[in-house]
């Protein structure tokens, strides 16, 4: 079966304009492929620390995906966490990808509509629509 993903950038270091992804995958998807679809959508170098959180707002308080004290620890949940074990959330609560601690990119994730049938030719996941342009990750030095 196939979700609806809506991607889009809230916040961030050099955060400029709006970035909007409409994406379809496999409700089968883990969210460590999902991390490595949204570093491919954003053309941004995975080379920083990420994780997942479940919250009203990017800044509220947030329910962590997975607990975990160690980073390895953590990055190995993330390839045995479906979209199906997230999808539906929980009313008036959101999904976010937070990517570098540092310069804060915050993604919010949404399931738009109902699941519907895998497309046999069909490669996913699967742009169906895009607003704005890709965020820079790093404003060049002067």
């Amino acid at each position: 079966m196939i979700f609806t993903i809506v991607i889009k950038c809230v916040e961030g270091a050099n955060y400029q304009e709006p970035f909007m992804r409409t994406i379809e995958v496999p409700d089968d998807m883990t969210l460590g492929e999902l991390h490595n679809t949204i570093q491919e959508l954003t053309g941004f170098g995975n080379d920083h620390p990420f994780t997942f959180f479940i919250a009203r707002r990017s800044r509220g308080k947030r329910t962590e995906v997975v607990e975990a004290e160690e980073w390895e620890e953590r990055q190995n949940y993330f390839d045995k966490i479906y979209l199906w074990n997230i999808f539906p959330l929980p009313q008036n609560k959101k999904l976010y990808y937070w990517f570098d601690f540092g310069d804060d990119w915050i993604f919010q994730i949404g399931k738009r509509g109902t699941l519907k049938m895998e497309d046999s030719h069909a490669k996913y996941p699967k742009v169906i629509a895009e607003t704005g342009t890709k965020p820079v990750q790093y404003l060049p030095f002067e």
